[in-house]
Protein backbone atom coordinates (compact mmCIF):
# COMPACT_ATOMS: atom_id res chain seq x y z
CA UNK A 1 0.00 0.00 0.00
CA UNK A 2 1.25 3.36 -0.55
CA UNK A 3 0.03 6.34 1.71
CA UNK A 4 0.52 10.00 0.80
CA UNK A 5 1.11 12.17 3.98
CA UNK A 6 2.61 15.81 4.68
CA UNK A 7 5.00 14.57 7.34
CA UNK A 8 6.11 11.13 8.51
CA UNK A 9 6.93 10.02 11.88
CA UNK A 10 9.38 7.73 12.31
CA UNK A 11 8.72 5.99 15.55
CA UNK A 12 6.37 6.18 18.27
CA UNK A 13 7.79 6.68 21.60
CA UNK A 14 7.69 9.95 23.81
CA UNK A 15 9.23 12.00 21.30
CA UNK A 16 7.36 11.12 17.86
CA UNK A 17 3.53 10.96 19.85
CA UNK A 18 4.20 14.44 21.52
CA UNK A 19 5.43 15.51 17.46
CA UNK A 20 2.53 13.85 15.92
CA UNK A 21 0.32 15.09 18.71
CA UNK A 22 1.03 18.86 17.52
CA UNK A 23 1.72 18.47 13.72
CA UNK A 24 -1.63 17.15 13.89
CA UNK A 25 -3.11 20.16 15.86
CA UNK A 26 -1.35 22.25 13.27
CA UNK A 27 -1.67 20.68 10.34
CA UNK A 28 -5.12 18.55 10.45
CA UNK A 29 -4.73 14.73 11.63
CA UNK A 30 -4.68 13.62 8.04
CA UNK A 31 -1.35 15.23 7.30
CA UNK A 32 0.47 13.22 9.76
CA UNK A 33 1.63 9.77 9.61
CA UNK A 34 3.48 7.81 12.42
CA UNK A 35 5.42 4.15 11.64
CA UNK A 36 6.11 2.41 14.37
CA UNK A 37 7.87 -1.29 14.35
CA UNK A 38 6.80 -2.57 17.49
CA UNK A 39 2.88 -3.30 18.00
CA UNK A 40 2.29 -0.62 20.82
CA UNK A 41 3.73 2.96 21.51
CA UNK A 42 6.28 4.38 23.90
CA UNK A 43 9.28 2.95 23.11
CA UNK A 44 10.70 1.96 26.70
CA UNK A 45 8.35 3.98 28.37
CA UNK A 46 5.36 1.44 28.83
CA UNK A 47 3.02 -0.05 31.56
CA UNK A 48 1.53 -3.32 32.22
CA UNK A 49 -1.14 -3.97 34.86
CA UNK A 50 -1.02 -7.46 36.45
CA UNK A 51 -2.63 -9.04 39.46
CA UNK A 52 -3.38 -4.97 40.75
CA UNK A 53 0.67 -4.19 40.18
CA UNK A 54 1.53 -1.31 37.48
CA UNK A 55 4.53 -2.41 36.20
CA UNK A 56 6.46 0.12 33.86
CA UNK A 57 8.81 -1.12 31.52
CA UNK A 58 11.39 1.60 31.63
CA UNK A 59 11.07 5.37 33.12
CA UNK A 60 8.34 5.57 36.18
CA UNK A 61 7.64 9.10 35.90
CA UNK A 62 9.01 12.71 34.97
CA UNK A 63 10.15 15.50 37.26
CA UNK A 64 7.50 18.16 36.95
CA UNK A 65 9.91 21.29 36.04
CA UNK A 66 9.53 21.22 32.15
CA UNK A 67 6.79 23.54 31.11
CA UNK A 68 6.74 21.64 27.95
CA UNK A 69 5.75 18.79 29.25
CA UNK A 70 3.14 19.91 31.78
CA UNK A 71 1.56 21.82 28.67
CA UNK A 72 1.81 18.69 26.67
CA UNK A 73 -0.25 17.05 29.29
CA UNK A 74 -2.76 19.65 29.99
CA UNK A 75 -3.05 20.80 26.25
CA UNK A 76 -3.95 16.54 26.20
CA UNK A 77 -6.34 17.23 29.11
CA UNK A 78 -4.58 14.87 31.24
CA UNK A 79 -3.53 16.94 33.72
CA UNK A 80 -5.91 15.73 36.58
CA UNK A 81 -4.84 12.53 36.09
CA UNK A 82 -0.99 13.46 37.28
CA UNK A 83 0.15 11.45 40.03
CA UNK A 84 2.69 13.01 41.90
CA UNK A 85 5.88 10.96 44.47
CA UNK A 86 4.60 10.17 47.66
CA UNK A 87 6.49 12.85 49.88
CA UNK A 88 7.90 10.28 52.34
CA UNK A 89 9.81 8.86 49.39
CA UNK A 90 11.74 11.56 49.38
CA UNK A 91 14.61 9.85 51.74
CA UNK A 92 16.92 8.12 49.29
CA UNK A 93 20.39 5.62 49.83
CA UNK A 94 23.07 4.55 49.12
CA UNK A 95 24.95 1.01 49.30
CA UNK A 96 27.91 2.05 51.74
CA UNK A 97 30.02 -1.11 53.01
CA UNK A 98 26.95 -3.56 52.94
CA UNK A 99 25.02 -1.03 54.47
CA UNK A 100 22.29 1.29 52.85
CA UNK A 101 22.87 4.87 53.78
CA UNK A 102 20.75 7.39 53.68
CA UNK A 103 21.72 10.56 51.52
CA UNK A 104 21.38 13.53 53.73
CA UNK A 105 21.45 17.78 52.82
CA UNK A 106 24.01 19.51 53.88
CA UNK A 107 25.18 20.41 56.96
CA UNK A 108 24.04 16.76 58.18
CA UNK A 109 25.78 15.20 55.16
CA UNK A 110 29.56 16.06 56.44
CA UNK A 111 28.79 13.59 59.45
CA UNK A 112 27.33 11.06 56.94
CA UNK A 113 29.41 7.45 56.59
CA UNK A 114 29.03 7.67 53.14
CA UNK A 115 32.50 9.36 52.86
CA UNK A 116 35.65 9.16 55.01
CA UNK A 117 36.71 12.07 56.82
CA UNK A 118 39.34 12.52 54.11
CA UNK A 119 36.64 12.32 51.84
CA UNK A 120 34.88 15.39 53.17
CA UNK A 121 37.45 17.48 53.78
CA UNK A 122 38.32 17.08 50.07
CA UNK A 123 34.52 18.41 48.93
CA UNK A 124 35.00 20.86 51.68
CA UNK A 125 37.72 22.35 49.71
CA UNK A 126 35.66 22.75 46.32
CA UNK A 127 35.06 26.33 46.88
CA UNK A 128 39.01 26.86 46.35
CA UNK A 129 39.01 24.54 43.14
CA UNK A 130 40.31 26.59 40.59
CA UNK A 131 37.69 26.76 37.15
CA UNK A 132 38.18 24.36 34.55
CA UNK A 133 40.73 26.66 31.90
CA UNK A 134 39.76 25.41 28.89
CA UNK A 135 36.96 23.88 26.68
CA UNK A 136 38.62 20.14 26.48
CA UNK A 137 35.71 17.87 26.62
CA UNK A 138 35.41 15.94 30.23
CA UNK A 139 34.26 13.06 31.33
CA UNK A 140 31.37 13.28 34.39
CA UNK A 141 34.08 11.26 36.51
CA UNK A 142 36.50 13.48 35.96
CA UNK A 143 34.69 16.58 36.54
CA UNK A 144 33.97 15.21 40.05
CA UNK A 145 37.10 14.36 40.18
CA UNK A 146 38.16 17.34 40.14
CA UNK A 147 35.70 19.47 41.87
CA UNK A 148 34.55 17.61 45.06
CA UNK A 149 37.33 14.42 45.12
CA UNK A 150 38.34 11.02 44.03
CA UNK A 151 35.98 9.20 46.50
CA UNK A 152 32.81 11.35 46.18
CA UNK A 153 33.42 11.09 42.21
CA UNK A 154 33.35 7.29 43.06
CA UNK A 155 30.92 7.01 45.65
CA UNK A 156 28.41 9.67 44.83
CA UNK A 157 28.62 10.35 41.54
CA UNK A 158 28.91 6.99 39.63
CA UNK A 159 26.12 5.43 40.97
CA UNK A 160 24.16 8.41 40.27
CA UNK A 161 25.63 8.32 36.59
CA UNK A 162 24.51 4.31 36.32
CA UNK A 163 20.68 5.18 37.80
CA UNK A 164 19.83 7.74 35.02
CA UNK A 165 22.05 6.81 32.28
CA UNK A 166 22.91 2.74 33.02
CA UNK A 167 26.54 4.00 31.91
CA UNK A 168 29.58 4.38 33.07
CA UNK A 169 30.89 8.04 34.35
CA UNK A 170 34.63 7.40 33.23
CA UNK A 171 33.32 7.52 29.89
CA UNK A 172 29.94 9.79 29.31
CA UNK A 173 30.22 13.83 28.48
CA UNK A 174 29.70 15.82 31.24
CA UNK A 175 29.10 18.87 28.63
CA UNK A 176 25.84 16.62 27.13
CA UNK A 177 24.71 14.54 30.17
CA UNK A 178 24.43 17.55 32.39
CA UNK A 179 24.75 20.20 30.44
CA UNK A 180 23.70 22.67 33.90
CA UNK A 181 26.60 21.29 35.77
CA UNK A 182 28.96 22.33 33.56
CA UNK A 183 27.72 25.80 32.48
CA UNK A 184 27.22 26.66 36.36
CA UNK A 185 31.34 25.96 36.53
CA UNK A 186 31.73 28.62 33.61
CA UNK A 187 29.15 31.05 35.25
CA UNK A 188 30.53 30.88 39.03
CA UNK A 189 33.82 29.09 38.68
CA UNK A 190 32.68 26.73 41.62
CA UNK A 191 29.56 25.12 42.56
CA UNK A 192 29.45 25.86 46.18
CA UNK A 193 28.92 29.52 44.39
CA UNK A 194 26.72 28.44 42.05
CA UNK A 195 24.49 26.51 44.47
CA UNK A 196 24.76 29.65 47.00
CA UNK A 197 23.60 31.91 44.26
CA UNK A 198 20.87 29.68 43.39
CA UNK A 199 19.69 29.53 46.64
CA UNK A 200 19.58 33.30 47.09
CA UNK A 201 16.99 33.31 44.18
CA UNK A 202 15.35 30.46 44.82
CA UNK A 203 15.74 29.15 48.82
CA UNK A 204 14.21 25.91 47.73
CA UNK A 205 17.15 24.81 45.55
CA UNK A 206 19.30 21.76 46.67
CA UNK A 207 22.19 20.40 46.64
CA UNK A 208 20.88 17.29 46.98
CA UNK A 209 20.04 17.06 42.99
CA UNK A 210 17.62 18.02 40.27
CA UNK A 211 14.52 20.34 41.18
CA UNK A 212 10.90 18.98 40.51
CA UNK A 213 8.87 15.93 41.71
CA UNK A 214 8.72 12.61 40.15
CA UNK A 215 5.04 12.21 38.85
CA UNK A 216 3.24 10.05 36.76
CA UNK A 217 -0.21 8.83 35.71
CA UNK A 218 -2.99 7.23 37.82
CA UNK A 219 -2.55 4.48 34.97
CA UNK A 220 1.24 4.92 35.03
CA UNK A 221 3.74 6.53 32.79
CA UNK A 222 2.87 4.89 29.86
CA UNK A 223 -0.50 5.94 29.68
CA UNK A 224 1.15 9.03 28.11
CA UNK A 225 2.09 7.62 24.65
CA UNK A 226 -0.76 5.45 25.01
CA UNK A 227 -3.20 7.75 24.97
CA UNK A 228 -2.07 9.72 22.32
CA UNK A 229 -1.67 7.15 20.19
CA UNK A 230 -5.32 6.57 20.80
CA UNK A 231 -5.91 9.61 20.05
CA UNK A 232 -3.95 9.55 16.60
CA UNK A 233 -5.21 6.74 15.53
CA UNK A 234 -5.76 5.41 12.47
CA UNK A 235 -2.83 7.66 11.59
CA UNK A 236 -0.35 4.98 13.44
CA UNK A 237 0.93 2.49 12.18
CA UNK A 238 2.03 -0.36 14.56
CA UNK A 239 4.36 -2.94 13.08
CA UNK A 240 5.29 -0.97 10.19
CA UNK A 241 8.86 0.63 10.67
CA UNK A 242 10.54 2.49 8.32
CA UNK A 243 13.63 0.29 6.56
CA UNK A 244 14.65 2.79 3.83
CA UNK A 245 14.49 6.07 3.15
CA UNK A 246 15.23 7.82 0.12
CA UNK A 247 14.29 11.03 -1.67
CA UNK A 248 13.07 12.11 -5.37
CA UNK A 249 11.67 15.25 -6.80
CA UNK A 250 11.76 17.09 -3.10
CA UNK A 251 9.46 14.45 -1.72
CA UNK A 252 11.04 11.62 0.73
CA UNK A 253 9.87 8.19 -0.05
CA UNK A 254 9.82 6.06 3.14
CA UNK A 255 9.78 1.95 2.99
CA UNK A 256 8.15 0.32 5.52
CA UNK A 257 9.04 -3.57 6.86
CA UNK A 258 5.60 -4.36 5.72
CA UNK A 259 6.38 -3.30 2.42
CA UNK A 260 4.54 -0.51 2.22
CA UNK A 261 5.28 3.24 0.90
CA UNK A 262 4.85 6.80 2.24
CA UNK A 263 5.46 9.61 0.31
CA UNK A 264 6.09 12.57 2.49
CA UNK A 265 7.51 16.32 2.27
CA UNK A 266 9.23 16.36 5.66
CA UNK A 267 10.26 13.40 7.63
CA UNK A 268 10.84 13.48 11.52
CA UNK A 269 13.75 10.34 12.73
CA UNK A 270 12.22 9.60 16.53
CA UNK A 271 13.72 6.32 16.30
CA UNK A 272 16.57 4.73 17.91
CA UNK A 273 20.09 5.73 15.98
CA UNK A 274 20.99 2.38 15.44
CA UNK A 275 17.73 2.19 13.09
CA UNK A 276 18.12 5.50 11.36
CA UNK A 277 21.10 4.35 10.49
CA UNK A 278 20.05 1.55 8.29
CA UNK A 279 17.03 3.44 7.14
CA UNK A 280 19.15 6.17 5.83
CA UNK A 281 22.25 3.87 4.93
CA UNK A 282 21.57 4.66 0.91
CA UNK A 283 20.05 7.96 1.05
CA UNK A 284 22.92 9.36 3.36
CA UNK A 285 25.90 7.66 4.06
CA UNK A 286 27.38 10.12 5.75
CA UNK A 287 24.87 10.58 8.78
CA UNK A 288 24.08 7.19 9.16
CA UNK A 289 27.83 6.38 9.55
CA UNK A 290 27.46 9.00 12.90
CA UNK A 291 24.10 7.53 13.98
CA UNK A 292 25.28 4.12 13.84
CA UNK A 293 28.33 4.82 16.27
CA UNK A 294 25.85 6.20 18.92
CA UNK A 295 26.44 3.54 21.68
CA UNK A 296 23.48 2.15 23.89
CA UNK A 297 23.50 0.28 27.32
CA UNK A 298 22.03 -3.08 27.67
CA UNK A 299 20.04 -2.97 31.12
CA UNK A 300 17.14 -5.19 32.93
CA UNK A 301 14.52 -3.99 35.05
CA UNK A 302 13.21 -6.94 37.60
CA UNK A 303 10.28 -5.93 38.84
CA UNK A 304 9.28 -7.99 42.36
CA UNK A 305 6.39 -8.20 44.47
CA UNK A 306 5.79 -9.15 47.87
CA UNK A 307 3.40 -8.83 51.20
CA UNK A 308 4.27 -6.13 53.26
CA UNK A 309 4.92 -8.69 56.28
CA UNK A 310 7.75 -10.44 54.05
CA UNK A 311 10.05 -7.30 53.90
CA UNK A 312 11.24 -6.27 57.33
CA UNK A 313 13.41 -3.13 56.46
CA UNK A 314 11.97 -0.22 56.07
CA UNK A 315 10.51 0.74 53.15
CA UNK A 316 9.99 4.59 53.35
CA UNK A 317 12.16 6.07 51.11
CA UNK A 318 13.17 6.49 47.18
CA UNK A 319 15.02 3.77 46.97
CA UNK A 320 18.92 3.12 46.80
CA UNK A 321 21.89 3.25 44.15
CA UNK A 322 25.26 0.82 44.45
CA UNK A 323 28.75 2.04 43.69
CA UNK A 324 30.65 -0.09 41.60
CA UNK A 325 33.09 -0.25 44.02
CA UNK A 326 30.81 -2.19 46.07
CA UNK A 327 31.16 -5.21 43.86
CA UNK A 328 27.34 -6.09 43.24
CA UNK A 329 25.61 -6.44 39.90
CA UNK A 330 22.54 -4.48 40.48
CA UNK A 331 22.65 -0.75 40.17
CA UNK A 332 19.91 0.36 42.08
CA UNK A 333 16.58 -0.86 43.61
CA UNK A 334 13.86 1.65 43.29
CA UNK A 335 10.86 0.92 46.51
CA UNK A 336 7.80 1.52 43.72
CA UNK A 337 5.16 1.09 46.06
CA UNK A 338 6.79 3.79 48.74
CA UNK A 339 7.35 6.38 45.76
CA UNK A 340 3.55 5.05 44.04
CA UNK A 341 1.61 3.70 46.41
CA UNK A 342 -1.39 3.13 43.94
CA UNK A 343 0.94 1.36 42.01
CA UNK A 344 0.44 -1.98 43.93
CA UNK A 345 -2.41 -3.45 45.98
CA UNK A 346 -2.62 -2.79 49.18
CA UNK A 347 -0.15 -4.53 52.15
CA UNK A 348 1.82 -5.21 48.84
CA UNK A 349 5.38 -4.08 48.12
CA UNK A 350 6.70 -3.54 44.65
CA UNK A 351 10.74 -3.12 44.04
CA UNK A 352 12.27 -2.79 40.83
CA UNK A 353 15.88 -3.69 40.82
CA UNK A 354 18.41 -2.71 37.77
CA UNK A 355 20.40 -4.78 36.55
CA UNK A 356 23.35 -4.21 33.61
CA UNK A 357 24.64 -0.82 32.11
CA UNK A 358 27.63 -0.10 30.16
CA UNK A 359 29.35 -1.50 32.82
CA UNK A 360 27.88 -4.97 32.50
CA UNK A 361 27.12 -5.83 29.29
CA UNK A 362 26.50 -9.42 29.38
CA UNK A 363 23.47 -8.85 32.06
CA UNK A 364 21.12 -8.17 29.79
CA UNK A 365 21.44 -11.92 28.65
CA UNK A 366 21.25 -13.50 31.93
CA UNK A 367 18.16 -16.13 32.06
CA UNK A 368 15.68 -15.00 33.94
CA UNK A 369 16.28 -17.29 37.12
CA UNK A 370 20.06 -16.16 37.25
CA UNK A 371 18.76 -12.17 37.33
CA UNK A 372 16.15 -13.34 40.19
CA UNK A 373 18.84 -14.61 41.82
CA UNK A 374 20.85 -11.75 42.02
CA UNK A 375 17.72 -9.96 43.30
CA UNK A 376 17.91 -12.98 45.88
CA UNK A 377 21.44 -12.68 46.81
CA UNK A 378 21.90 -8.85 46.82
CA UNK A 379 18.33 -7.20 47.35
CA UNK A 380 16.71 -9.62 49.74
CA UNK A 381 19.57 -9.21 52.50
CA UNK A 382 19.72 -5.78 52.62
CA UNK A 383 15.54 -5.28 52.70
CA UNK A 384 15.20 -8.31 55.10
CA UNK A 385 12.89 -10.22 53.08
CA UNK A 386 11.48 -13.19 54.02
CA UNK A 387 10.43 -15.88 51.93
CA UNK A 388 10.17 -15.71 47.44
CA UNK A 389 8.42 -12.38 45.70
CA UNK A 390 4.97 -13.53 45.32
CA UNK A 391 5.52 -11.63 42.06
CA UNK A 392 7.88 -11.27 38.72
CA UNK A 393 8.44 -9.63 35.97
CA UNK A 394 11.20 -9.24 33.88
CA UNK A 395 11.92 -6.34 31.37
CA UNK A 396 15.09 -6.07 29.24
CA UNK A 397 16.42 -3.87 27.01
CA UNK A 398 18.47 -4.65 24.57
CA UNK A 399 20.46 -1.24 23.52
CA UNK A 400 17.79 0.68 25.40
CA UNK A 401 19.94 3.72 26.97
CA UNK A 402 21.68 5.76 24.75
CA UNK A 403 25.15 6.85 25.62
CA UNK A 404 26.75 10.42 25.26
CA UNK A 405 30.24 9.80 24.97
CA UNK A 406 33.41 12.72 24.82
CA UNK A 407 32.43 12.48 20.90
CA UNK A 408 29.01 13.16 21.09
CA UNK A 409 29.22 17.14 20.49
CA UNK A 410 30.92 16.22 17.06
CA UNK A 411 28.03 13.96 17.01
CA UNK A 412 25.86 16.84 16.51
CA UNK A 413 27.23 19.33 14.46
CA UNK A 414 26.95 16.41 12.09
CA UNK A 415 23.64 15.42 12.15
CA UNK A 416 22.52 19.25 12.23
CA UNK A 417 24.59 19.16 8.66
CA UNK A 418 22.84 16.29 7.55
CA UNK A 419 19.19 18.58 8.47
CA UNK A 420 20.71 21.65 6.35
CA UNK A 421 21.99 19.00 3.15
CA UNK A 422 18.43 17.32 3.64
CA UNK A 423 15.76 20.01 3.97
CA UNK A 424 12.75 18.71 5.65
CA UNK A 425 14.81 15.53 7.46
CA UNK A 426 14.26 16.22 11.30
CA UNK A 427 15.88 14.54 13.96
CA UNK A 428 14.59 14.09 17.68
CA UNK A 429 14.36 11.83 20.23
CA UNK A 430 16.40 10.96 23.29
CA UNK A 431 20.04 10.20 21.80
CA UNK A 432 20.52 13.92 21.18
CA UNK A 433 20.26 16.67 23.80
CA UNK A 434 18.55 13.88 27.35
CA UNK A 435 17.76 10.83 27.77
CA UNK A 436 14.78 11.67 30.05
CA UNK A 437 10.72 12.49 29.19
CA UNK A 438 11.49 15.86 29.25
CA UNK A 439 13.77 15.76 27.10
CA UNK A 440 12.34 14.18 24.41
CA UNK A 441 9.34 16.68 24.76
CA UNK A 442 11.87 19.40 24.11
CA UNK A 443 13.16 17.38 21.39
CA UNK A 444 9.57 16.98 19.93
CA UNK A 445 8.64 20.33 19.99
CA UNK A 446 11.82 21.76 19.01
CA UNK A 447 11.33 19.83 15.55
CA UNK A 448 8.08 20.75 15.32
CA UNK A 449 8.89 24.05 15.61
CA UNK A 450 11.42 23.83 12.90
CA UNK A 451 9.01 22.33 10.36
CA UNK A 452 6.63 25.00 11.20
CA UNK A 453 8.92 27.58 10.15
CA UNK A 454 9.99 26.02 7.26
CA UNK A 455 6.32 25.28 6.23
CA UNK A 456 5.64 29.09 5.96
Amino acid sequence: MTYETKVAILGAGVTGMCAAHYLSELLGRESVLVLEAAQSPGGTTRTECIDGFRLDWGPNGFLDREPLTLKWVDDLGLTDSLVRANEAAAKRFILKNGNLVEIKPPPAFMFSPLLSVAGRMRLLCEPFVPQKSNDNPETIWNFAARRIGHEAADTLVSCMVSGVFGGDAKQLSLEHCFPRMAAMEKEYGTLFKALMSKRRANKKTSAMGPSGVLTTFSEGIGFLPAHVAEQLDPRVLFGNGARRITRENKEYRVETSNGDTVNAQYVIVAMPTYAAADALADFDADVAKVLAQIPYADIAVICTGYSREQIAHDVNGFGFLVPRSEGKRMLGCLWTSSIFPHEAPDGSVLLRTMIGGATDPDAVRLSDAQLLDIVHREVHPLMRVNGAPKFTRIFRHVRGIPQYLLNHGQNLEAIAAAEQRNPGLYFAGNAYRGVGLNDCVVSAVRAVERLAADDK
